[in-house]
């Protein structure tokens, strides 16, 4: 039998309006899906867009710093400064330009390079625009020109094993090692403690965060705040080319003078006697106002004055005590005042004009009388730490440290030597330990190179006649590329300024202090009230100081320049 079930007419009619129901309802959510689906979408793609904009507009910041650092000395007419734009094809970002085809929502970019309103010399304020679709950042930056290395920030900071043996030592103001830094005794460091090795007590590593640190002071009342290893290094200024240090000596129209007497105006150019003899005295001090370069070595002691930096290109020999004609009062040192008193001493000295004189040298720098016995016995001989045992980069590791493998991968050096090591100064020369004839001691070759060195009857005198250990006084700042080596032998050393070099054998007796001069610290750039351009040594050619972002500019902004 076959059965089969009919529906009635009403029922008919009834089945065919819920299935329309139930497709209008599937017609409604789906649109509403496809809307909602496409909203997310846009959104989506409005957030690409707007990130995306930022990230040009940030790189052509970058690639503005580049342009800043590639011309010679910053001004009110330099090179660099114009409008630029991706449009106009004179924003060399390949990716960029390849994005006006049409192959992504890129659509163009604007920059702005001009000298910054305070009227500060090498300063800039760079402003980039991109779009990207219908979605405009802007981005501003202000970049320095030259700005000094950061290792300035540090009354006393090592590109190699840093080591305060004593409890006699005391330092107001921070430290920072390229490699450990090993104390002894408990010196007493007020202010902070940087390593990018070790923490060490006598060789031993410590852990900061154990509330446990081998040394006094402000260091020692909070560590986790003041102490801190394994941190990242800084990069060394390597002054192997002074063209820049002659072309920013040019520009300011930088002299030396003895009394009244010029010696140097901008740079020596004799090639015969490259190096110089200076002494001063209070009625005749060295003067020096601006960077000045002297090729050859330079002997000095005596009262310096002025604002500038000198830079050496062999060795500088510190005879005896270097003094402040018109010094800042150290007495409380500044180091350890609070940010606003701090501000107030920089502002004060700057005001007044008091001295503030830099040495940037490309090889060493020797204090007292290198060529005495008691001056090799004490700074050159010693196993622990004298520069007889220092300075060899051929057994250097990959990371710079003594005892650790490299990646065994020889390649060749300035100097036609090929080995696996680390350049430590960054010179591309492999440097071995110190030699005493050779790098240290002033024999009368040396001497004869030196313009002004006394001399009898043609002869240059014995430089333990020139020179003492009988010393225990340094102002100013001190940098160099490879050696401090000192000894001051009159009790209680005190250096008003800071140390900054690769290795170090200052020896003294009693007590040493060092007190920090926060008028070359880099936060101070910030505010071109306050910058004292005293031509320091850089590690880059251009620095980011600020970097802000604005409200949205569609093109480029209001400036007197000219359109590139």
């Amino acid at each position: 039998m076959n059965l089969a079930q009919k529906a009635r007419p009403r029922e008919s009619g009834s089945a065919y309006v819920t299935v329309v129901v139930f497709a209008s309802i599937l017609m409604i959510t789906t649109a509403s899906l496809i809307q909602l689906a496409s909203a997310r979408f846009n959104t989506s793609y409005n957030r690409w867009n707007w990130n995306e904009s930022y990230f040009h507009a940030e790189n052509v910041i970058q690639w503005a710093g580049q342009q800043i650092a590639d011309v010679a000395v910053g001004n009110s007419t330099d090179t660099a400064l114009g409008k630029y734009s991706v449009a106009n094809g004179n924003i060399s970002l390949t990716y960029l330009s390849s994005g006006l085809t049409g192959a992504s929502a890129f659509s163009n970019a604007w920059l702005t390079i001009e000298n910054d309103p305070s009227g500060t010399v090498n300063l800039f304020r760079v402003t980039a625009s991109a779009m990207v679709g219908k979605k405009v950042r802007t981005v501003q930056a202000q970049i320095r020109k030259g700005a000094p290395s950061y290792v300035f920030d540090y009354e006393y900071f090592l590109n190699n094993w840093g080591w305060w043996w004593g409890s006699t030592i005391t330092g107001q103001g921070d430290n920072r090692a390229n490699w450990d830094f090993d104390f002894r005794f408990n010196p007493t460091v007020n202010g902070s403690v940087v390593a990018n090795g070790n923490i060490e007590q006598n060789g031993v590593p410590v852990d900061p965060l154990s509330g446990t640190v081998p040394f006094v002071g402000l260091a020692s009342t909070d560590p986790s705040a003041y102490v801190h290893s394994g941190s990242p290094r800084l990069l060394m200024p390597n002054l192997q080319d002074f063209s820049y240090y002659q072309q920013k000596a040019t520009a300011a129209g930088s002299t030396l003078y003895v009394g009244t007497n010029l010696l140097v105006s901008a740079y020596r150019t004799n090639a015969t006697t490259p190096g110089l003899y200076l002494v001063g005295t209070p009625a005749n001090p060295i003067k020096i106002n601006g960077p000045v370069v002297i090729p050859g070595d330079v002997v000095i002691k005596g009262t310096i004055t002025g604002v500038g930096t000198l830079y050496v290109g062999g060795s500088l020999y510190i005879a005896g005590d270097l003094t402040y004609g018109n010094s800042p009062d150290f007495s409380t040192p500044p180091g350890t005042m609070t940010a606003v008193n701090q501000a107030a001493w920089v502002q004060n000295n700057l005001s007044n004009s008091k001295d503030l004189i830099a040495f940037a040298v490309r090889e060493s720098v020797f204090g007292g009388a290198p060529n005495s016995s008691a001056w090799k016995s004490a700074v050159y001989d010693p196993s622990g730490y004298g520069l007889s045992h220092v300075g060899d980069e051929s057994q250097l590791g990959q990371d710079g440290i003594a005892g650790t493998p490299d990646d065994s991968i020889a390649f060749t050096h300035a100097d036609g030597t090929s080995s696996a090591w680390y350049d430590a100064d960054g010179d591309g020369v492999v440097d071995h330990a110190y030699s005493y004839i050779n790098d240290i001691q002033m024999n009368a070759s040396r001497a004869a190179n030196i313009s002004g060195y006394p001399t009898t009857s043609g002869t240059p005198d014995d430089f333990n006649t020139l020179s003492s250990n009988n010393m225990n006084r340094i102002d100013g700042v001190i940098y160099c590329n490879h050696a401090v080596g000192m000894r001051a032998a009159n009790p209680n050393l005190v250096w008003n300024g800071t140390v900054v070099c690769r290795d170090e054998a200052i020896i003294f007796s009693s007590t040493a202090k060092f007190v920090y001069d926060p008028r070359i610290h880099s936060r101070y750039t910030g505010n071109p009230n306050q910058f004292v351009d005293l031509g320091l040594p850089t590690a880059s050619g251009a620095t980011i100081e600020s970097l802000i972002e604005i409200a949205p500019v569609s093109g480029w902004i209001t400036s007197s320049v000219a359109v590139k």
